[in-house]
């Protein structure tokens, strides 16, 4: 557990937040990279898209690794 101020976050919590932080950058930098002046779309909306790429990957991985901890706890019992 790490204490940040009055809130305690373990493990699933922040390492969701850091692979948001993490496919935030990579989501800006794509599309700063793919942004073209022939195209029709603004930077912004290619922004916006890549964020919600990362939103959805973040918030699948958030998913599966609450479902990991709770399997293993659920195991960790049975053998108790």
């Amino acid at each position: 557990m790490i204490r940040i101020g009055r809130y305690e976050l373990g493990f699933a919590p922040l390492s969701m937040v850091i692979l948001f932080i993490v496919l935030s950058i990579f989501a800006i930098s794509s599309a700063l990279s793919q942004a073209r002046p022939e195209w029709s779309m603004p930077v912004s909306g290619l922004i916006i898209i890549n964020e919600s790429v990362a939103l959805v990957a973040t918030l699948a991985y958030g998913i599966l690794v609450h479902l990991i901890m709770t399997f293993m706890s659920w195991i960790k019992q049975l053998k108790d």
